[in-house]
């Protein structure tokens, strides 16, 4: 018997092992996309990129699976060089740290460009240190290829002075040179490599950075103006996508062009009736005679007119072609605006000028005056605060490229460490390049430097830890086993019910074989088991929740265990047991038949024994034989198979838990709850057997 558990056993592991490499495979080629699942619809490509990474998702599969096996802490350790431990915090969070020789706990963020460590204390608080110190020149060979192509790029960057071109350039000759030398340590090669960086800090006008992205913010926030959202739609027409547009995609044009059309309705009547037919045909699903009609009226050449090429002016802002949105500026100062195009650069204006005071101060007040004045018909006001707001974006401008160009023009230092989101990072500073992080409580935000590869930490399932779930963002193991719990207590009341009251019935009806009793049983037992469960649940919930108001309709106990409210488990315990008695029923029943007939039985009756001891003692037990079969597979079914019961009363058990896991694309939970649902079907099986020598001693397993 030893033998025989320990190669169940075994085959119980191997069973767990193909199977989670199954349910690995189905779930990554199931349709469906986390990053969306969790953030939204609207996230930017470089926000899903940021996510996967920061989950692990971007690795190839068969690492995932391996980390997902036996973790990644050991090889995060290895980039760290600390040993890495997980604790428990006294609010129930788990929490990875790095521990230094002194076994003091630690972990890192950033601040701008800082560097700073976070030490947990004996009693629990944390002490926040700078600790630049650590930093290290990223790989003195891959800096200088870096570096050496991009002193070419800023000798050809037209936007760039004569004098800053050979300033920058001057200085990164001597940062190659640094680099060029050999068997520098790195204390000495950050030393040598501070004179020439700061030359090119000292360039760089503080507040540039912040400016550029201000703008940017601004060149999207003026092109929300109804007239240029509609020479968008005009502009996209007029090339035709490489796909088939979408019906939500022409009404939301159609929508763009009613708007445009009614802002200039008063001043260009017969354009807007154009934008207004234009329209009509996209919401028709008309394309192409829309496009036509767009381009025989030359909308888009009017529509740039009527706002002063406004739109364009927008768009370099956006992207950070400041020459060009200057010489716009320049050449709208110069020009003799009509009513028409008053009304509508007027507006645009004063929607620029709300929008670029928060990169500059004095250019967003310029273009306000500029709007103000075109209401007010001086037009010769407006002009001279249009030139000289055109002056400003251009120099603005050019100190946020300066800034950019400068910000490349460093040697990236690198540093790997333990964050606060339980990740091991590889984090950058330098090199200009912007990484986007989550940030709670503010959402998405771009950096230039930060982490740019993650090692999501966790011990893997082979030391209990499944990992994180991606839709609660909690670790698998913390909510799984509260879910498990849950069914185990659902099923086990139902099963201590049914089981017991299924046999006894289906005794009796095979003892009573063909009579009124057995009649009886036979149909209430197969109209229980052939209603399915939904309306079961749903007849059940009418009568005893809504019609006599005896117990409750729904479980709503959260987290708490199940027994603080037992009235809710009433419906979902007698819905189970409805849907199992009749299907164990039928079968001890057929069982019990075949088992009355059997000749050994009649052999007794032969010899005159009592009739209950015939029964009790040579019947029973190996009739017992097929009903057990189907109960212990039936455990697996009630913990794993009653989501539909789960999902009618609300009822958080594993079920549930494992269906809203596949719907959202949660691998960490699929496979987690895979392997439970795997060990119970082979431990019940096994279970199984093991009754299966005290009903027939002639059984034996060797």
């Amino acid at each position: 018997m030893a033998k025989f558990i320990v190669r169940r056993l075994l085959l119980m592991l191997l069973t767990m092992l193909i199977v989670s490499i199954a349910v690995f495979l189905i779930t990554e080629a199931s349709p469906g996309n986390v990053a969306v699942n969790v953030l939204g619809i609207q996230i930017t490509p470089e926000q899903e990129a940021s996510f996967l990474a920061q989950t692990g998702l971007d690795k190839p599969i068969h690492e995932r699976y391996v980390t997902w096996l036996i973790g990644s802490d050991w090889r995060a350790a290895s980039k760290v060089g600390l040993p890495l431990r997980r604790i428990k915090t006294e609010a129930g969070f788990q929490e990875w740290w790095a521990v230094e020789e002194d076994d003091t706990l630690i972990r890192w963020k950033i601040e701008g460009g800082d560097l700073i460590a976070q030490i947990r204390q004996a009693d629990g608080s944390v002490e926040e240190v700078t600790d630049n110190g650590r930093w290290q020149v990223k790989d003195p060979a891959v800096e200088t290829e870096r570096l050496g192509a991009y002193r070419a790029e800023v000798l050809d960057n037209a936007q760039l002075h004569d004098e800053d071109q050979a300033l920058i350039g001057e200085q990164l000759d001597r940062i190659l040179e640094i680099l060029g030398e050999k068997d520098r340590s790195q204390e000495e090669l950050i030393a040598a490599l501070a004179l020439p960086e700061s030359a090119l800090e000292a360039m760089v006008e503080s507040e540039a950075s912040p400016k550029q992205s201000a703008f940017q913010e601004a060149g999207q926030y003026i092109l929300d103006y109804d007239v240029l959202r509609g020479m968008a739609v005009v502009h996209s027409l007029a090339s035709p996508p490489e796909d088939e547009l979408k019906t939500a995609q022409l009404r939301s044009m159609s929508r763009r062009l009613g708007k445009a059309a009614k802002k200039i309705d008063d001043y260009s009547p017969d354009l807007a009736e154009e934008l207004n037919l234009a329209a009509e045909q996209l919401e028709a699903g008309e394309v192409e005679m829309a496009r036509e009609m767009l381009a025989s009226a030359n909308a888009v050449a009017q529509l740039d007119q009527i706002s002063g090429s406004l739109g364009p002016f927008a768009e370099a802002l956006q992207a950070s072609d400041y020459q060009l949105a200057g010489d716009i500026l320049r050449d709208l100062s110069q020009t003799s605006l009509d009513e028409g195009q008053v009304v509508v650069v007027r507006a645009i204006l004063k929607r620029a000028g709300k929008a670029l005071v928060d990169a500059d101060a004095d250019l967003g007040e310029a273009l306000k005056e500029a709007a103000a004045s075109l209401k007010e018909g001086d037009i010769e006001t407006a002009q001279a605060s249009i030139a000289w707001a055109a002056d400003t974006v251009a120099d603005v401008g050019y100190a946020s490229i300066l800034s950019s160009g400068i910000s490349q023009a460093r040697v990236v230092r690198t540093f790997w460490g333990v964050d606060n989101a339980n990740h091991a990072v590889r984090w950058e500073k330098g090199g200009g390049e912007e990484t986007w992080v989550f940030v709670m409580g503010t959402g998405w935000m771009s950096f230039s430097g930060g982490p740019v590869e993650y090692i999501p930490l966790q011990k893997g399932l082979l030391r209990g830890d499944p990992g994180v779930s991606y839709r609660t963002g909690r670790p698998v193991s913390d909510l799984l086993f509260t879910r498990l719990r849950n069914s185990l207590v659902l099923a086990g009341i139902a099963f201590v019910i049914v089981m017991p009251l299924a046999l006894v019935l289906g005794v009796i009806a095979g003892l009573n074989e063909g009579k009124v009793l057995d009649r009886v049983l036979s149909v209430g037992g197969m109209t229980s088991s052939v209603t399915p469960e939904f309306a079961t649940g749903i007849f059940l919930i009418l009568i005893f929740a809504f019609w006599l108001d005896w117990v409750p309709g729904a479980t709503v106990f959260g987290e708490a265990a199940p027994w603080t409210r037992p009235d809710m488990l009433i419906l979902p315990v007698l819905t189970l047991t409805l849907i199992e008695l009749g299907y164990v029923l039928r079968i001890t029943r057929a069982s019990m038949v075949e088992v009355m007939k059997a000749p050994y039985i009649r052999t007794a009756f032969l010899k005159g024994l009592p009739y209950w001891r015939i029964v009790f003692k040579h019947a029973i037990r190996n009739a017992l034989m097929a009903p057990i079969t189907v109960i212990m597979l039936h455990v697996n079914w009630l913990l794993g198979g009653i989501v539909v019961v789960e999902v009618i009363f609300g009822y958080p058990g594993l079920g549930k838990y494992l269906l809203d896991a596949a719907l959202f694309k949660d691998f960490n939970a699929i496979q987690a709850g895979a392997m439970i649902l795997v060990a119970i079907a082979v431990g019940t099986q096994l279970l199984a057997d093991i009754i299966y020598t005290f009903l027939n001693p002639r059984i034996r397993y060797a």
